[in-house]
């Protein structure tokens, strides 16, 4: 026998509408047909049209003008209703797989969030997706599960043609993302900005979708920062879409499930297809793996460290490349146009790809400092200019390490392309002079320990 539902749902005859009114127990539409059937068939509902009719245990019609106000529809679960007249449908969804205790699935629709009605945890609900004989977005929604602190989910589906549909879902704990919400709030100094961009990695040129500005700060904590403002109430807008709506940096790619932006595993960052990083700690120059607009995986060349320790701050200190069993003062050799005033060196080869990203450029017994390279072009620092016109032709080198000591050990980072024969030297008045000829940088860099010996001759 049917449930009685008289005390849960009322019937209007003369408006011919069927509303919930009782309590807020939800009931499977089988539940709502079979009790409309059992009170039409007494002998005193003869005369009254049934309100309803069943296609398939998951699928039913409202007939002969019979309605249910679509604030109803909160409690009802289990399948599929339509008017007859195909003016209005309402799909059913039900949400499967293993998910994470206390995750608030959320349904978006047309760019917004349907008002959640649900409880925490797997939903089966009815949407509504056609309205006035037209579909909402096509019939399409997305369900989400982003809840901070556990992996990411997220499942589109058509839902155009009604009856009862499977959303799986899949979350689990996060274990690269414990951080208080709070403290992840407090990486905002993290920038994302999205536009197409061509950026080099190591030898690899390519296009990218979005950039983002790490501000120095290890990729761990960006990583966190991304899942921040994804999560199920972020307020940051993404390329047009509120942070809980965005999926990838372009429709056509294939989004990143736990992550929109990336994933983070082993201490590595994998960011998604388009993503690319940059201004990272230096701790995390080999931490990462990017996919370039085009799908290409591009991985960070091998970024080793060439140290001197055993200095103390005041010391002048410099590596640089050997060649004849002395320093190679040519390098390079100047192009044309090298100008006094100017604020670029300029030579004629392409720059070596392990030449360090900032430092100085020497010309004879001139020092320029520099911030940045790129093909055969030196960008000097911020009021650094030639101080002359140097000739065609005209030798210059890079050291790969060129500066005064601030601490007992001085470094600095390169990309390794080869083994490198290289010369180290320590002078400060006061000391011997530290020299050490023929050391190698390798694929795993330099480390050199400087000897400080009493130049007890020197007049200070």
């Amino acid at each position: 026998m049917a449930i009685d539902l008289s005390t849960e749902w009322t019937l209007d005859y003369t408006a011919k509408t069927i509303t919930h009114t009782g309590t807020t127990t939800i009931r499977t539409v089988n539940q709502l047909y079979s009790w409309l059937m059992d009170v039409f068939d007494e002998l005193s509902q003869m005369d009254d049209p049934v309100p309803m009719t069943a296609q398939t245990p998951t699928e039913y019609t409202l007939i002969n003008g019979w309605t249910i106000p679509d604030s109803s529809f909160a409690f009802l679960s289990g399948g599929a209703l339509k008017t007859s007249d195909g003016a209005s449908l309402w799909s059913n969804i039900y949400t499967l797989g293993s998910i994470q205790v206390g995750t608030n699935i959320y349904v978006v629709q047309n760019g917004s969030k349907i008002t959640a009605w649900w409880a925490a945890g797997h939903i089966d609900v009815l949407v509504k997706v056609k309205s006035g004989s037209a579909l909402i977005n096509s019939g399409l929604v997305t369900v989400y599960a982003r809840e901070l602190g556990n992996t990411y989910s997220h499942y589109d589906i058509d839902l155009s043609s009604g009856g009862r549909n499977a959303v799986p879902l899949a979350t689990d704990v996060d274990l690269n993302n414990q951080t208080a919400s709070g403290t992840i709030a407090g990486y905002s100094d993290i920038t994302i900005t999205f536009g197409t961009v061509s950026k080099t990695l190591g030898t690899v040129t390519k296009n990218y979708d979005v950039t983002i500005d790490c501000d120095n700060r290890p990729l761990a904590q960006v990583y966190e920062y991304l899942k921040y403002i994804t999560r199920s109430v972020s307020a940051v807008t993404l390329n047009g879409v509120l942070g809980w709506q965005y999926k990838d940096a372009n429709s056509s790619y294939s989004p990143e499930q736990k992550s929109p932006f990336g994933t983070f595993a082993g201490g590595k960052f994998f960011g998604a297809r388009g993503v690319w990083i940059q201004n990272y700690a230096t701790s995390d120059v080999k931490n990462f793996q990017l996919i370039s607009a085009d799908n290409t995986v591009v991985t960070p060349p091998n970024i080793v460290t060439v140290q001197v320790t055993g200095v103390v701050s005041g010391d002048r200190v410099l590596v640089a490349a050997m060649s004849g069993g002395a320093i190679n003062k040519s390098q390079y050799t100047l192009a044309s146009g090298n100008n006094q005033g100017n604020g670029t060196v300029v030579v004629e080869t392409s720059i070596s790809l392990d030449t360090p990203a900032s430092g100085y450029v020497r010309i004879g017994d001139d020092r320029y400092q520099y911030d940045s390279w790129t093909g055969s072009t030196f960008t000097l620092h911020t009021g650094v200019t030639l101080s002359k016109t140097y000739s065609l032709h005209a030798p210059a080198y890079v050291p790969y390490i060129d500066t005064q000591a601030t601490d007992t050990t001085v470094s600095n980072l390169i990309t390794y392309v080869s083994d490198i024969t290289a010369l180290v030297r320590v002078r400060k008045i006061g000391i011997i002079p530290f020299e050490v000829s023929g050391v190698t940088i390798t694929s795993t860099g330099l480390s050199a320990s400087a000897i400080r010996a009493t130049d007890s001759i020197v007049s200070a």
